[in-house]
């Protein structure tokens, strides 16, 4: 690897950042691939959520404008955004974005496939896809109307405004707006929490989410995982700690 994506394991928080501040952050493919790959592989027994972060007070411009070629070959950056989206949703702890400044473009939609998202009071939000030809990719679109509802997703998606933190946060875009220069360090802080929560159980309940959101939901396939978490050796050792903590 580069230093395309920094990689920072913070006691119990995995912190991504994304670094190319010269050019905002902009995804190139390289940059893209470095980033599915931390995804992939970075996340350890002992982290207990993964940030998505941007160097230089700036999220993500988003994609890389110098390696689009305005022709049907463009399709190569799309998967390549893809795999990124594809790895945040599959990884077995939450993906929190830490979004300080702007968050453009291809970014926004790393920003939707988050599990949360936080922002500073700096940041602004806008998909510009209409604006140089481009119908976005249907399987974001559709799971981000999911999410924001339609008139949201018309807003941002076709008429292409602008979003500042408040309307982000007026519209679900994000859950909370952290005064100042970063919200960095109350993301980590949240993934820090996080650390003694039992993995299975948090996979287990992200995916279900996940498959909801995808309407994707088995009901009979989640109760038999419901009764496998109940009888597991994390969670029978979880059980004994918390009676040892109130038996104290």
């Amino acid at each position: 690897m580069s230093d395309l994506v920094l990689i920072d394991h913070k006691e119990g928080a995995l912190v991504l950042t994304l670094n190319r501040p010269e050019r905002k952050n902009a995804f190139s493919k390289a940059m893209l691939g470095e980033l599915q790959s931390a995804l992939s592989n970075e996340i350890r027994d002992d982290t207990g959520a993964v940030v998505i972060h941007g160097a230089g007070g700036c999220f993500s411009a988003g994609a890389d404008m110098s390696e689009l070629r305005g022709t049907g070959e463009d399709i190569d950056m799309d998967d390549a955004f893809d795999a990124v989206t594809t790895a945040m949703r599959a990884a077995p702890v939450p993906v929190i974005a830490a979004i300080d400044g702007p968050c453009m473009g291809g970014s926004f939609d790393f920003a939707m496939a988050s599990d949360v998202r936080i922002a500073n009071s700096k940041a602004v939000f806008q998909v510009p896809a209409t604006r140089i030809g481009l119908l976005y990719s249907p399987k974001c679109i559709v799971r981000m109307r999911k999410l924001l509802g339609r008139d949201v997703v018309m807003r941002m998606m076709v008429l292409g405004e602008r979003f500042d933190s408040q309307a982000a946060l007026r519209s679900g875009i994000v859950s909370q707006v952290i005064e100042g220069d970063s919200c960095l360090n109350v993301a980590v802080e949240m993934a820090q929490q996080a650390q003694g929560n039992v993995r299975g159980a948090v996979e287990a309940t992200k995916w279900l989410l996940n498959a909801v959101d995808s309407d994707d939901y088995d009901p009979e396939f989640w109760e038999g995982i419901r009764k496998k978490l109940l009888s597991s050796s994390e969670r029978q050792e979880a059980v004994a700690k918390a009676k040892a903590r109130v038996m104290k």
